[in-house]
């Protein structure tokens, strides 16, 4: 991959992470929680995505990405290990919300996946920022 097809592909995932955000917003204004949930953690896997892309690296699967980020930003000190905890938090309640009908989300359980997807997007983008990925845009 060039470095200009690199760019391209990390913009394009900071994008879809920015649409899931506000989309995420839009399901809890409509109460759709569960709905909600999902979009939060995508919006932070694409952001995940886009960190993996700043090191040349493409994951085949989440969990193959989770494993990546932690190598490559946890374990050097780049980003908190907090961070971990928060991806697999998102992760699990994803796959709640996506495959298990029993499984009910309060508007206070979506806006908390949202307020996490957030706090990650900000650390996420301030990071890459830094490091000449991505130019001076606001966070979502």
């Amino acid at each position: 991959m060039t470095e200009e097809n690199r760019r391209r592909n990390l913009r394009d995932e900071v994008d879809r992470a920015d649409q899931a955000l506000r989309a995420a917003q839009a399901l809890i204004d409509l109460d759709l929680h569960a709905d909600a949930v999902s979009r939060a953690y995508y919006a932070a896997y694409h952001l995940l995505r886009a960190l993996l892309l700043s090191r040349g690296l493409e994951p085949k699967s989440h969990s193959g990405a989770i494993h990546l980020f932690n190598t490559e930003f946890v374990r050097p000190g780049l980003l908190p290990s907090s961070h971990n905890r928060l991806l697999g938090g998102l992760q699990r309640a994803r796959e709640l919300a996506d495959y298990d009908p029993a499984v009910a989300f309060s508007a206070e359980d979506a806006r908390q996946s949202l307020d996490d997807a957030r706090s990650f997007a900000r650390e996420v983008l301030d990071l890459l920022r830094r490091e000449g990925w991505l130019g001076g845009a606001a966070a979502p």
